[in-house]
């Protein structure tokens, strides 16, 4: 990236320290917007994107560290340097363990400070394309599990209709159970490969203005014949004055299938799973007034979630209980609806108590 196009935001509540900085930069090349509080630092972020933001720790409005929570979560690809007193090196340490990269003590070192900021996107720009190499590499890795894995199962199926010999019931029974698992694999791997694109920015969201509770209703339809031979009840119920959003409907359609199937396999029979989606204000980050949002919300009445497993359920990295059965599986299927949601700036997430169900929840920002 040339430095003439490194977009900087300074905030910082000192008028003559934040204005020095933008005008230091601006002379250097890069494009630079200043904020002069905390809440205005926000908004901006909102608003544009950021290589970089510099970030006074105490601020009126919203101080530093609230700021900093909020650009990690909506724009992660901007690094975050601190700027302190002396007296405030504990607060820089914590931002740090926030995901700040660097913290700069007052009064600034104009000198160092360019040097130090063009250091910064270089490490980035590495650290990318390390990151792109990984995800091209595990995408490899995934496509040549498959393929082979692929072939067993068609060269179980030719055995299993006798395409090599007489078979008898004991060998199709072992035949079947190879090819159920399988299909796990399968799943698994696809699910792997789904995650490495997300991860990898190689999926782009096709989005378009509709009204969400028209894709609900489609993806329920498709369950109503499952759920009925499950004996379990399905009911939708949609807001009638719900308003048009933007949206990827193919990706949101695969959340919703993701937690209708996730509620069908909880659910015993006799129970419910219910789906409501309506209009809903939320704040997103401490600090913020409410914004409007449609969310889809969708309860299931099985045996619900340890408290202690709700924290994993949407982390790669580890297992949780299915509910009911004490069986393990991973939640990739979850994690890939969650970077789907974050992807529309949304917010996913679930609520349950044992014996009384559970309701997994998204919700897209209206505007």
């Amino acid at each position: 990236m040339d430095q003439d196009k490194i977009k900087v935001l300074v905030a910082d509540d000192e008028d003559p320290l934040r204005t020095t900085i933008a005008a230091w930069l601006g002379d250097e090349g890069f494009d630079v917007q200043e904020a002069s509080n905390g809440l205005d630092a926000i908004n901006v972020v909102q608003s544009s994107d950021f290589d970089i933001a510099l970030l006074d720790i105490k601020m009126p409005g919203a101080n530093g560290l609230e700021v900093l929570r909020f650009i990690k979560k909506n724009s992660p690809t901007t690094e975050v340097v601190m700027m302190t007193g002396m007296s405030d090196v504990s607060m820089a340490v914590e931002a740090m363990k926030l995901g700040s990269r660097e913290y700069l003590t007052k009064p600034v070192d104009m000198d160092q400070l360019v040097p130090q900021l063009r250091s910064l996107i270089k490490k980035r720009d590495a650290e990318d394309r390390i990151r792109q190499l990984q995800s091209e590499h595990t995408a490899r890795l995934l496509y040549d599990l498959h393929n082979p894995i692929a072939g067993l199962k068609q060269s179980i199926g030719y055995l299993m209709k006798g395409m090599a010999g007489s078979v008898g019931d004991h060998q199709k029974e072992l035949l079947g159970y190879m090819t159920n698992s399988i299909d796990k694999v399968m799943g698994l791997l696809n699910d792997m490969m789904d995650l490495t694109k997300l991860e990898g920015g190689r999926v782009r969201l096709n989005k378009g203005i509709a009204n969400i509770a028209d894709g609900v209703n489609r993806v329920a339809n498709e369950f109503r014949v499952p759920y009925q031979s499950s004996k379990i009840t399905l009911d939708v119920h949609c807001d009638p004055d719900l308003p048009a959003i933007e949206f990827d409907s193919q990706k949101i359609e695969q959340v919703v299938q993701n937690f209708l199937s996730n509620a069908m396999k909880h659910t015993p029979q006799q129970g419910a799973v219910v789906v409501q989606v309506k209009t809903v204000a939320m704040v997103m980050e401490e600090g913020q007034l409410p914004k409007d949002f449609v969310m889809t919300s969708i309860f299931n009445s099985g045996p619900g979630i340890p408290a202690e497993e709700l924290p994993l359920i949407f982390d790669r990295y580890r297992n949780v209980v299915e509910e009911g059965n004490g069986n393990k599986t991973t939640s990739l299927g979850l994690v890939i609806c969650q970077r789907i949601i974050e992807a529309h700036n949304g917010k996913i997430w679930v609520e349950s108590e044992p014996n009384k169900g559970a309701t997994f929840s998204f919700a897209l920002p209206i505007r």
